[in-house]
């Protein structure tokens, strides 16, 4: 008979349709904390507020970060409230248990001349050119998630409407609007998918990905991330940008410009509009440095500007 965690793990995957990551982590979280209550001689059915507790104590002195911390909190909470709805417990003893204080940082992202200058920078020719040029595009006027873009399927496209249809969390589906360079970007790229699909048969070919990597299959999450870090080391940047700073770029650039945040919020497929809001305080620090920059008394010593420094270093005032 399965344990109550395994079907626990197994509801999320089956019914809430979280990631297979997302499932691992919750059990190793939810494993952790039955052990931590079967050492005081209960089921973990039967734990008590205490033992949550004691759960987070345990995190914290061993080192682990707020995030992760709160994540596992997060899984037991979910835990019960499961064991409760299905009758194998009575209360939910994290109901009351506070998760930990959070500094909010902002997300990393490019300026808008910055991002510009990375894509136009980008050699499109040959499969992997066209095939990096296509990525990039992509990931910039869409707003997509990295496990979005490697699920899009050439049957997701719609060129000449310029839009694609992606699949985000929990399985739900939303539009997301391809620009003109996007939609060029693609189209420049496909021949040589196809040049490359063309030993395989048409069903085959149509279950992989839009992008591919250099053995005809799927591009995955971590290949794309591996092509974007490789690409910003050679624009010699000097710092780290991951497929989700495009998302993070995309999302600042709208703000600035004047978007409407809930209309942000739709475009990246985001449920709670206070995950969106963070890219208003994004778009002050771009606001900051045109006014470090441009007010005699807001240079830092040394000639360079405070939101100047704070950028290479990754953070904002």
């Amino acid at each position: 008979m399965p344990s109550p965690i395994d079907g626990y793990l197994a509801y999320l995957g089956a019914i809430r349709s979280l990631s297979p990551r997302t499932v691992a982590a919750y059990g190793n979280d939810l494993r952790m904390f039955s052990a931590l209550v079967e050492e005081a001689g209960r089921p973990v059915e039967a734990a008590e507020p205490a033992d949550v507790r004691d759960f987070v104590a345990s995190l914290v002195r061993d080192g682990y970060m707020s995030s992760s911390v709160n994540r596992a909190l997060s899984a037991v909470k979910g835990f019960f409230r499961y064991l409760v709805r299905y009758g194998h417990a009575s209360s939910n003893p994290a109901k009351d248990v506070e998760s930990l204080p959070m500094a909010r940082t902002l997300p990393a992202f490019m300026f808008e001349d910055e991002m510009a200058e990375f894509i136009d920078g980008t050699p499109d020719d040959g499969f992997a050119g066209a095939r990096d040029r296509a990525i990039f595009e992509t990931l910039y006027s869409t707003g997509c998630r990295v496990a979005e873009l490697a699920g899009l399927t050439p049957a997701d496209l719609d060129l000449r409407a310029g839009r694609a249809r992606v699949t985000g969390k929990g399985s739900r589906e939303r539009v997301v609007f391809l620009s003109d360079a996007a939609a060029e970007a693609i189209k420049a790229w496909l021949p040589y998918r196809s040049a490359r699909l063309a030993a395989m048969g048409d069903d085959e070919a149509r279950r992989l990905g839009l992008f591919l990597n250099a053995k005809s299959g799927s591009l995955s999450t971590r290949g794309i991330a591996y092509i974007v870090e490789r690409r910003m080391a050679a624009a010699g940047r000097g710092r780290r940008l991951s497929p989700h700073g495009f998302r993070h770029s995309f999302a600042t650039h709208l703000v600035g410009r004047g978007a409407d945040i809930r209309v942000v919020q739709a475009m990246l497929g985001h449920q709670n509009i206070s995950t969106t809001q963070v890219y208003t305080h994004v778009d002050m620090a771009r606001l900051r440095e045109v006014y470090d920059g441009a007010h005699p008394h807001a240079r830092a010593p040394g000639g360079a500007t405070g939101a100047t420094n704070d950028r290479i270093k990754g953070t904002t005032r």
